[in-house]
């Protein structure tokens, strides 16, 4: 996905379940449609973030690992 994401989150260093709890979060003020940015080096994000994402209404975009960092992209649902 190109472009600037709406809002972006760094949760480099943190370790399941924060990275979910930092992405809830900062949706909680985000729109429907915005995009989400995460970044993080857990690798759990590739299972916890979607199934949340699922659960929670909101669309995975885009999960990609350059060296140690994942890269997230989260549109907010309803």
């Amino acid at each position: 996905m190109t472009g600037a994401p709406d809002r972006t989150v760094d949760a480099l260093g943190t370790w399941c379940p924060v990275p979910v709890s930092m992405v809830r979060r900062a949706l909680t003020r985000m729109s429907p449609g915005e995009v989400l940015e995460l970044l993080a080096d857990d690798p759990m994000v590739f299972l916890d973030v979607p199934a949340w994402c699922h659960d929670a209404g909101h669309e995975v975009l885009s999960m990609e690992q350059r060296r140690d960092v994942i890269t997230t992209r989260i549109r907010v649902g309803r």
